[in-house]
């Protein structure tokens, strides 16, 4: 069957999010289905993956030194904070997933062919800066600039949310600190030089850069050779950067959102058109939490058919959880439980859930079928019926009452299992377990 790929660390996610973040989080704080997702990413990237403890204390304090910005603007003008922010949260995901994408072409390249790997980590590099860190660092920037009282237009982001990132050198100019969390990792330079075609890539894995500066060429960068192993560290070190300012905004969403959205500061847009593989994905890991397995998708014009088949009742158990390094390994109990769900209120909640995604005027057709591919019941419906009800909740209560808004119902009163995890408990440091072929060091 079909299953999201996730490392264990998941699981860890939000409890070390709490833990780390303990002193930061407020009494009103409200943990989203969005929020949460992304903390498990972002904590899935930070500690697996071979990352080391200096990467986790770099994401910390580039966490906590960006929230200490957004905070600082945001108790002189709340409102406006917190529009900045919401120009700029729906598109986070789509630019940390085409940054993943970018770093995983890069480090799929054989070690063999460093030209073209020196390539695609400069392309990787390109896009991190022009993509995501615009993005994620345009409402700290602009909260910065309030809580410093900057009269600088610089520090105030475009209509689409993102900001010149040229502004940070004003910043670090006004910042009490010694150096600036937000600019590591960053070089204008080798965007600039990959971006305009200024590189040249040598023999032993090295590439020659520079950045022209027609109108001052006192002012021009370079040249400079540049190993491929510089290039994927400085790659890695605007990742991580690009993490912690991640999280820091989602401490501000946790904390604001609840009374954002009761003031009408948070505006709900509808997310970027998706690709169908990126759509795929994103309802195979709905399907997952909902309690079935996705066994098919397809978009036809306006037409969206899914496929969906329900999960079998599992044993309640304790399940083991090592995370290790080369010293010792770290167990973890996590409490595992399957509840009994009714198919039409998960199916209620998917189709809730996928009105951000799909197109409004899409018809929707859900088709459950038994693990051998029977089938066991359908329904249809017009998305704007969904969209028109506003559902905060989909109790089998509410669901019975809207249940006549389907064009079809078939799936009569028939369930499916839900699995279910507590929160894992350590259980004790043991010796170095040995590590199978093809994972890596977890530090």
């Amino acid at each position: 069957m079909s299953r999201p790929h996730h490392s264990p660390i998941v699981l860890l996610a939000f409890p070390q999010f709490q833990q780390e973040f303990a002193d930061l989080l407020n009494r009103n704080a409200l943990v989203t289905d969005f929020s949460r997702s992304l903390i498990e990413s972002i904590f899935e990237n930070v500690m697996w993956f071979g990352r080391t403890d200096k990467d986790y204390r770099e994401f910390v304090r580039t966490a906590r030194a960006s929230y200490h910005f957004l905070i600082e603007g945001s108790k002189t003008k709340p409102k406006e904070v917190a529009q900045q922010y919401s120009l700029i949260i729906d598109n986070i995901i789509p630019s940390i997933n085409s940054c993943r994408l970018a770093l995983s072409e890069a480090e799929d390249v054989p070690v063999n062919d460093p030209d073209n790997k020196i390539r695609k980590y400069l392309a990787s590099y390109k896009v991190m800066y022009e993509g995501l860190f615009c993005l994620i660092c345009a409402p700290v920037i602009y909260a910065f600039g309030i809580a410093k009282r900057v009269n600088n237009k610089d520090f105030t982001p475009d209509s689409d949310g993102k900001i010149d990132l040229n502004t940070l050198k004003v910043m670090e100019r006004l910042i009490v600190y010694s150096d600036n969390r937000l600019a590591r990792g960053l070089n204008n330079h080798i965007r600039n030089a990959y971006a305009h075609e200024n590189y040249k890539i040598l023999d032993d894995a090295k590439v020659k850069l520079w950045d022209p500066n027609p109108n001052r060429p006192k002012k021009s960068w370079g040249p400079e050779v540049w190993s491929l192993e510089k290039l994927i560290e400085l790659n890695d070190q605007v990742w991580i950067n690009a993490l912690g300012i991640t999280c820091a905004l989602i401490l501000y969403d946790i904390n604001n959102r609840r009374a954002a959205t009761d003031r009408g500061w948070f505006t709900s847009k509808r997310l970027p058109e998706l690709r169908r593989e990126e759509l795929n994905d994103i309802v195979d890991t709905i399907a997952d939490k909902l309690g079935f397995y996705m066994k098919s998708l397809t978009i036809l014009g306006n037409q969206v058919s899914i496929t969906l088949s329900p999960q079998s009742k599992g044993i309640d158990q304790d399940s083991d959880l090592y995370m290790g390094n080369k010293d010792h390994t770290r167990l973890y109990k996590v409490k595992m439980w399957y509840e009994e769900k009714r198919i039409i209120d998960q199916v209620t909640r998917m189709l809730v859930t996928l009105t951000m995604y799909i197109k409004v005027e899409s018809e929707i057709s859900i088709n459950i079928v038994s693990h051998e591919g029977v089938p066991i019941g359908s329904l249809s419906v017009d998305l704007p019926n969904i969209i028109g009800l506003n559902l905060t909740d989909t109790d089998p209560e509410t669901v019975n009452r809207i249940r006549h808004i389907y064009k079809i119902d078939t799936i009569g009163e028939i369930t499916t299992y839900v699995e279910k995890k507590g929160t894992p408990r350590f259980a004790g440091i043991a010796p170095a377990m040995p590590k199978p072929p093809g994972i890596p060091d977890i530090h």
